[in-house]
């Protein structure tokens, strides 16, 4: 009986060693890998800037959509592409303009910067088709990380703005009545609160999502299946 004790204290040992060698080895492994991506960051020479045009980017903004009846694309294709009508473009518009970052900037040499409505059609059309960030650069001369910053922003400003209106509200009594007649059709009656499993369209889906939420309602509508948390 204390042979086999003694043989598993000794096997118990010899675990521990190996177990803190390796870990040892580890540790060292990840600080030396640590250590070598930060230097070569250190070393990683700055990329040079683009030299964008940003007057010549506005302009065909302008001339695609804002250039009234002259504009190349119509209402269809901007709805189309922006997932939302002008109307709403226009309101977030006039609510963002003239608050960082939707301003006009200047570079040392004078030279304009980024159009505020450039920012703000480069944020729409990410949103709309939940690409990379620098889908639209050719057009747009937005960079990536540039309209990363952009559309965070964005998303905060909107929140700021809209948000008691569309996100803090309880349902008035029209929305009650849908939403009771709608539960009461799924043995639900006078229910309010339930959303579980229940299929809610997405209108606005971006385009590369689509098949992913496409096939569970009729007329091909994408919807977003909500669980109860």
């Amino acid at each position: 009986m204390d042979d086999d004790s003694s043989s598993d204290e000794d096997r118990l040992h010899i675990f521990q060693e190996e177990y803190a060698a390796d870990d040892e080895a580890w540790t060292v492994l990840f600080e030396s890998s640590s250590s070598e991506e930060e230097e070569l960051r250190v070393d990683r020479p700055r990329t040079a800037n683009k030299r964008r045009d940003f007057v010549d980017a506005y302009m065909r903004v302008v001339s695609n959509y804002f250039n009234g009846r002259e504009s190349i694309y119509n209402e269809v294709d901007f709805e189309r592409r922006f997932r939302c009508p002008r109307a709403v473009f226009n309101r977030v518009h006039d609510h963002l303009m003239g608050t960082p970052p939707f301003e006009q900037y200047k570079d040392p040499t004078g030279k304009p910067g980024i159009y505020p409505l450039v920012k703000l059609v480069g944020c729409f059309r990410f949103i709309a088709y939940g690409d990379t960030y620098d889908r639209d650069d050719e057009n747009l001369c937005i960079g990536e990380t540039t309209l990363r910053d952009y559309v965070k922003q964005f998303a905060r400003l909107v929140i700021v703005a809209f948000g008691p209106q569309y996100l803090n509200r309880a349902p008035n009594k029209q929305e009650r009545q849908v939403i009771s007649q709608e539960m009461g059709e799924r043995l639900f009656p006078g229910c309010l609160g339930s959303w579980d499993c229940k299929h809610f369209a997405w209108k606005n889906c971006p385009v590369r999502l689509a098949g992913q939420h496409q096939g569970h309602a009729e007329g091909g509508k994408k919807t977003l299946i909500l669980e109860a948390m």
